[in-house]
């Protein structure tokens, strides 16, 4: 009877321990998705493919494995998702990514926090993107509108993550929000630059938006964006070539 009995009691543990998924190698995950993010740029007005290891990423951070994290771990963990599921384009999960990582309180002026805090405004610029590729990269003044109104949100998105830097926040993060401002910026002033109606249409909207920056243009941002950070810097190499190719 006890060996019946302890044999059962092997099943009904066997079986429990059928459910629970291997332990998440969190440093494999880690070290996986700084290899592949640190490879992938994007460039202006262009979607390029996101790398095959941003899926990887994805599926070794289910919302259960990062529960299972130590608090420490888990805004690393949401905003390694959260970035992956942007590039794949995931833009819905990615954006609920980001708010759960602010939830599980980053570090402040981390990296983690800043990258969480402008994924909004990725979002917002690879919908815009797609969208205006869609439509053959020639948008009527009316189907601007909405885009501005969308823009100038995820503006509100970066001067937020802006907020969140100091001098305690890594280079490498405080570089790459500035690429990223950069980055959209450019893009915005490309999309008004083709509107349908010529020259004379972009510039009514170029001067329309001026108040909201103190006057300054989108390109006079962007460039500004572009030379806080250091040259020789990989990101500034790549904006520096952007910038000669358009001149």
């Amino acid at each position: 009877m006890l060996c019946c009995r302890s044999f059962v009691l092997a099943c009904l543990v066997l079986a429990a321990c059928s459910g629970i998924s291997p332990s998440l190698d969190f440093s494999g995950v880690q070290t996986e998705f700084e290899q592949v993010f640190r490879s992938d740029h994007l460039y202006t007005g262009r979607i390029s493919p996101a790398p095959a290891g941003y899926q990887r990423v994805i599926r070794s951070l289910s919302t259960a494995d990062i529960n299972r994290l130590d608090e420490t771990q888990r805004p690393v963990a949401w905003m390694m998702r959260a970035v992956a599921e942007w590039r794949t384009g995931s833009l819905v999960k990615a954006t609920a990514s980001s708010a759960s990582g602010l939830s599980a309180s980053p570090r402040p002026h981390s990296r983690e926090q800043v990258l969480l805090t402008m994924i909004p405004a990725l979002v917002t610029d690879s919908h815009i993107v797609s969208a205006w590729k869609t439509a053959g990269m020639a948008y009527t003044p009316e189907q601007y509108a909405p885009v501005e109104s969308a823009y100038l949100g995820a503006m509100k998105s970066l001067d937020a993550a802006q907020a969140v830097t100091d001098s305690t926040t890594p280079s490498d993060a405080r570089n790459l929000l500035a690429y990223h401002q950069w980055r959209i910026l450019f893009n915005w002033e490309t999309i008004i630059d083709t509107l349908s109606g010529g020259s004379t249409v972009a510039d009514q909207v170029i001067r329309k938006l001026r108040p909201r920056f103190d006057g300054h243009d989108l390109l006079d941002m962007a460039d500004a964006a572009r030379q806080s950070v250091p040259a020789g810097d990989p990101l500034r190499v790549i904006m520096d070539a952007e910038m000669g190719s358009h001149l």
